[in-house]
């Protein structure tokens, strides 16, 4: 119990700061993950409202500092068993017809042990509000093109025309060309997150059973602190299986992609 009680209060530091809307307002202009829109700021700040409200926050606060920059923060308030949390989504017009779109997320208390980058899924809920033409895919995009009747290829975009798309497949530079209209499905990737606080949890469990399990093997059934040992070989087992299941679950990384309507065969 002392040994819970000791890294709970080492932990206090930590999460003693909260993040507020003006500390997210104050982030560089670009921080957060990055994605371009052939759309207008005004449209997108539109579609960031209602992506930021379909991730179960709250429009907290949007701002125009300037004709072609929107900026919009959200916020779920803290609970009994929610961190809080705070993201923005920065608009801004870009080289050429594009219009960038950065998201950041923070958690509400300044701990960012196990938080999940919301910004892929920021970035998928956009994709729904908006049209394919407005999504891409651009030249550098990720993306996941699936021939008809193949399996799909993930690459970078090389080229791209009405007709025809070139993909960059790995760090090699090996190219594929594909007719559009020959593709089955195409999706673009708006990144990745990890796991970590599931890994930590899974960890806890694991190592905690067999951190008990061991310590009861080497009690004493008459032992008056028999009961105790367990708990202890629970507390730090379970203390030592969160760090290596935290380090697994950020290693292990779930991809989001938005799915584009197929193009007709021409």
């Amino acid at each position: 119990m002392r040994v819970l009680r000791m890294s709970l209060i080492a932990l206090l530091p930590a999460a003693s700061g909260c993040a507020t809307v003006g500390m997210m307002r104050a982030l560089p202009p670009d921080a957060g993950q990055l994605a371009h829109y052939a759309a207008s700021p005004d449209t997108l700040a539109a579609a960031a409202e209602a992506a930021v409200r379909q991730q179960g926050l709250a429009v907290a606060e949007v701002t125009r500092p300037d004709s072609m920059t929107r900026v919009v923060i959200g916020k779920k308030p803290l609970g009994l068993f929610s961190n809080g949390e705070y993201v923005r989504l920065r608009i801004a017009r870009d080289s050429g017809d594009l219009t960038a779109v950065r998201v950041v997320t923070k958690p509400g208390y300044l701990l960012e042990l196990g938080h999940r980058d919301r910004a892929p899924r920021l970035f998928q809920a956009m994709d729904t509000q908006l049209g394919a033409q407005s999504i891409g895919p651009w030249p550098g995009m990720r993306v996941r093109a699936a021939p008809r009747g193949a399996a799909p290829i993930v690459g970078s975009v090389l080229r791209l025309t009405t007709d025809t798309i070139v993909l960059q497949l790995g760090d090699e530079g090996a190219t594929q060309r594909f007719a559009v209209g020959d593709l089955g499905r195409l999706a673009v990737s708006r990144g990745r997150y990890g796991h970590v606080r599931e890994g930590m949890l899974i960890g806890f469990v694991v190592g905690g059973v067999v951190g008990a399990v061991i310590a009861s093997s080497t009690m004493d059934s008459g032992d008056p602190y028999a009961g105790l040992g367990v708990f202890m070989g629970f507390t730090l087992g379970g203390s030592a299986g969160m760090l290596v299941g935290g380090a697994v679950g950020s290693g292990t990384r779930t991809e989001v992609w938005s799915e584009l309507p197929p193009r007709p065969r021409r």
